[in-house]
């Protein structure tokens, strides 16, 4: 018979059956069970919020993240993003978490560590993954989360907005028993990805090297996330977004923010930076605010209240850098000399007396402020520290003072009390530090134009103030400065300083107080210096009529008014009415103040000019000499006021055909003021004019001609192509344009500078 055979069919082992075949053969048929390979399980997720489907890619980061947390490490790492409230960081750690999750399956868990509250919640929902037991509670609970994390292989762990740093023992008052830091797990195959506001958190949680700031976006990134914010690609200009971006100082929160706002009212990028510079409106647009599905519930959304958290850590933690970010926010955010800050502690009512502890106390302060991303600070040439401060940041540092309740600064009854201190301190600090622009040297002008930014900035706030001479001074200041210096690219500036200090005398002390007078003195010349003539007489001649009232005809501000008004009538060709009022001038100031007093020199060459345009030049000249013997006597050589009386006397000798001596002169006043005053000082670009002049009156047509285009280039550039300077030089260029092509003067372009610098050495 036979054998049976036996069949084995399958993967599988445990049953069997006979089968009948006929022919006495049984056939034996086993089902055999062989192991299967196992699932893998899958992997925890306890990641708080949702893929980001619009989120914007910012390479620079996520590469940099990617290098300090590699996805095949396979040993314990740890990194840090820290930056700003609004900057993105809690995005980029969202779009890590999903990668490691979707590539490599890893296990990947998200906690809130705003505080403690929010870190021992997020580890309950973790160990409801874990099934640990339900009664565990407190530190046992945390510990149990922790050795469990510890033990899976390859897990990434994301703490979010661990901003308060003493929580983990970075800090700790002694007091503090607690400390979160214990229960992070360190096992040897896992990685963990801190989120902070707090620099500080680089060197302490996280090791010096494994810390990426993270900044504001690229302009790229940040016109990509509006168009994706506002749902929509449009044709608007580009300079009106650009615009709107840096107004919004590409920040992501500001800019989801705006788009959200435009996609639902149908506002353009020129609009909604339209409604932006109205000062009533700019709060209500920037607390507008909508519900973000990737935020968490009940934290600020909107960029005025985003950094409170920040600013109430810091106030708990160093009221004197709380104090120093208050009174930054009412200067101008960029270019914050150091010296501000420790000016800040001594008005601030600091007790460091002696500069080493005072300086010592400044940068524990802006350390700080630093850390919390508030400000950048910047090494500049000479050593020194210099500061820049997000100018959203100070909005909503302003913000928030004008929202506190009376008790909480304990200042006073008024909700306003808070922004008047601060803005009382920035006021009295940029007061001090800004210097009195007399003597007209370098040096003073240099430290003048380091807080002139400021000072400008201080002007929008006025308001909140009521001490009106520390803003008269201040203002006076500025505005002198911006005169002598001859900054008339910035005579836009000019007027506007002039403009407030005019409406807030007008306000404070009346139409006809002299204060009030003074102001529409000083908008008068700055009329004057634009070329406004007509505006600039209208203003004088109703300051004249005050002071001869309330003054007295011999009064010296009533004979400065005469002298002023002379001079625009002067420059209206009105040289009849001019010379009148100059002669009374002259002959009151030599009554009253000496014959060397620098006001009656100054009446002198006036009065000079004016014979020089009616064509008097010998008597011109015969004032001009006494006037340049004077200054140079009084005031020395190298005063502006000395090198103007250089050109004047010059452009008469010109004018009498005694080129040479005008030519030495000219060169004379010329090197002179491109050296102390600038080459975009109104008084270089005139004198450039003359010598152009003279050469051309002497047949140098080349040397003439590339003078002039210089000085018409310059002056389009510094004073407009609109004022009547430069109406004057360009009406030269042209004739002599067309002089050149009709008699074959040819322009050789050498190098005026070189033949300059040889005459003035000649001449010397």
């Amino acid at each position: 018979m036979d054998r049976p055979t036996i069949e084995v069919s399958g993967n599988t082992l445990g049953s069997h059956s006979f089968i009948h075949t006929g022919n006495n053969t049984v056939t034996h048929q086993y089902t055999v069970e062989l192991p299967r390979p196992k699932t893998p399980p899958v992997a925890i997720r306890t990641i708080a919020y949702q893929p980001n489907e619009q989120l914007v890619e910012r390479p620079d980061v996520m590469d940099k993240l990617n290098l300090l947390l590699p996805q095949t490490s396979h040993t314990y790492c740890s990194a840090a993003l820290w930056g700003l409230g609004g900057s993105g960081k809690t995005q980029i750690a969202l779009n890590f978490a999903y990668q490691r999750y979707n590539r490599t399956s890893r296990p990947v868990f998200w906690v809130h560590a705003d505080n403690e509250a929010t870190f021992t919640q997020d580890y309950k929902k973790i160990a409801q993954e874990f099934r640990i037991d339900e009664k565990l509670k407190g530190e046992e609970l945390l510990a149990a989360v922790c050795n469990r994390i510890a033990a899976l292989p390859d897990w990434v762990l994301i703490l979010d907005n661990a901003d308060d740093l003493r929580l983990f023992g970075v800090g700790q008052a002694p007091e503090q028993t607690k400390n979160l830091f214990q229960y992070i797990p360190r096992a040897s195959t896992g990685t963990v990805l801190w989120t902070s506001r707090d620099a500080h958190i680089v060197g302490t949680l996280v090791s010096p090297r494994r810390g990426i700031q993270v900044a504001r976006m690229k302009s790229d990134e940040a016109e990509e996330l509006l168009n994706i914010a506002r749902d929509s690609e449009t044709n608007e200009e580009q300079g009106d977004i650009a615009a709107l971006l840096e107004e919004l100082q590409w920040l992501p929160l500001a800019i989801t923010q705006a788009g959200a706002y435009m996609r639902r009212t149908s506002t353009s990028a020129k609009e909604y930076l339209s409604l932006l510079a109205q000062s009533k409106r700019r709060w209500d647009i920037l607390k507008e605010e909508d519900f973000d599905r990737h935020r968490r519930d009940g934290v600020p959304n909107n960029v005025l209240e985003t950094w409170s958290i920040s600013i109430d850590h810091l106030k708990q933690e160093s009221e004197i850098s709380y104090n120093i970010l208050h009174v930054l926010a009412y200067i101008s955010n960029q270019n914050i000399p150091h010296e501000i800050i420790t000016t800040t502690l001594k008005h601030s009512g600091s007790d460091q007396a002696q500069p080493e502890k005072l300086e010592a106390e400044a940068t524990k302060a802006m350390t700080r402020l630093k850390e919390f991303s508030f400000i950048g600070m910047h090494r500049m040439e000479d050593g020194s520290r210099n500061y820049e401060m997000h100018k959203l940041v100070q909005e909503a540092t302003r913000y928030g003072l004008s929202v506190l309740k009376p008790d909480i600064l304990d200042r006073g009854p008024s909700t306003k009390e808070g922004e008047r201190y601060f803005f009382g301190i920035a006021l009295q600090v940029i007061c001090d530090l800004f210097p009195n622009p007399e003597p007209q040297t370098l040096g003073i002008w240099t430290q003048c134009e380091k807080y002139l930014a400021h000072a400008v900035q201080i002007g929008d706030w006025i308001d909140l103030h009521e001490k009106q001479h520390e803003i008269d001074l201040l203002f006076s200041k500025a505005s002198n400065f911006l005169g002598q210096r001859g900054q008339w690219r910035e005579r836009e500036l000019s007027e506007a300083i002039e403009v407030q200090v005019l409406d807030l005398r007008r306000k404070i002390l009346g139409e006809k107080h002299p204060d009030t007078i003074w102001s529409i003195a000083n908008l008068a010349g700055i009329y004057h210096e634009q070329g406004r003539y007509s505006k600039s007489e209208e203003l004088k001649v109703q300051v004249l009529n005050f002071r001869r009232e309330f003054l007295g005809r011999e009064h010296p501000d009533t004979i400065w008014t005469m002298g002023n008004l002379a001079a625009t009538y002067h420059e209206q060709g009105r040289h009849s009415e001019a010379e009148e009022l100059q002669v009374q001038v002259l002959d009151l100031r030599r009554k009253i103040l000496g014959e060397k007093h620098p006001d009656v020199i100054t009446g002198m060459g006036s009065l000079a000019s004016t014979y020089h345009s009616q064509g008097r030049y010998s008597e011109a000249e015969t004032l001009n000499v006494q006037v340049l013997n004077l200054r140079r006597e009084i005031l020395g050589e190298k005063h502006s006021d000395t090198m103007y009386s250089m050109a004047t006397l010059a452009a008469t000798y010109h004018e009498q055909g005694r080129y040479s001596e005008a030519e030495e002169l000219e060169v004379q006043a010329l090197y002179l003021q491109r050296e102390f005053l600038g080459r975009e000082h109104p008084d270089t670009l005139r004198a450039m004019h003359y010598l152009a002049v003279i050469w051309k009156s002497q047949g140098r047509y080349h040397d003439a001609l590339a003078l002039m285009e210089e000085c018409v280039q310059s002056k389009r550039s510094v004073l407009g192509p609109e004022h009547p300077d430069t109406v004057r030089s360009i009406k030269f260029l042209e004739r002599w344009k067309c002089e050149e092509e009709s008699t074959g003067h040819k322009h050789s372009g050498n190098s005026i500078l070189r033949r300059m610098a040889r005459l003035f050495k000649r001449s010397q």
